[in-house]
């Protein structure tokens, strides 16, 4: 039986959710050979406004690479939370900042609420991190992804001379992940 898996990763511009999105993309199609299609909302969101990204992971081709229902969102504001959770399956998962208010309509639904700012800034000094730190926490919650090809698509893409910084990152959100999970 096929699958097709959507996620969602909403925030504000700076966030470097654009760039998760294509670690993930990257990650799914060229390390655990899937389909992949990412797609992103910028713009005058580049500078501080909302932004979104997606990403659709199929064992077949990909006709339509927008996400039609979320089964994974993640979000880092209270305006992408207000704006996307109208999205979210009936079976999905929330992955969100610990500032947003996660309101009822979500019961039954799996909701992890992680301090994201918090972990990058105080594991790496760098709150622009954020976004590598809630790849880290994703790659233990979500097992369509494995975590050695999110890894892998982290190295491949980061500037060259600061790879440690990122794994530093990715495992400080695996570790928070690990740590809610118990």
């Amino acid at each position: 039986m096929s699958f097709r898996y959507s996620i969602r990763l909403s925030g504000a511009g700076g966030h470097g959710l654009i760039q998760a999105a294509r670690i993930l993309a990257e990650a799914a199609a060229i390390y655990d050979n899937k389909n992949a299609a990412e797609s992103c909302s910028y713009g005058p969101e580049a500078r501080g406004n909302a932004s979104r990204a997606e990403i659709v992971i199929s064992d077949e081709a990909i006709d339509y690479p927008k996400a039609h229902t979320i089964d994974l969102l993640v979000v880092l504001t209270q305006e992408a939370y207000d704006n996307h959770i109208g999205d979210l399956g009936k079976d999905g998962t929330i992955v969100a900042d610990h500032h947003v208010r996660i309101c009822e309509q979500v019961r039954g639904r799996k909701v992890y609420s992680v301090p994201f700012m918090e972990i990058a800034e105080k594991e790496c000094g760098k709150p622009a991190m954020v976004n590598i730190v809630a790849l880290g926490f994703v790659s233990e919650v979500n097992k369509i992804i494995g975590k050695q090809s999110i890894q892998q698509a982290i190295l491949a893409r980061v500037p060259k001379m600061s790879e440690d910084i990122y794994l530093k990152a990715y495992e400080a959100g695996s570790r928070a992940a690990v740590q809610l999970m118990r």
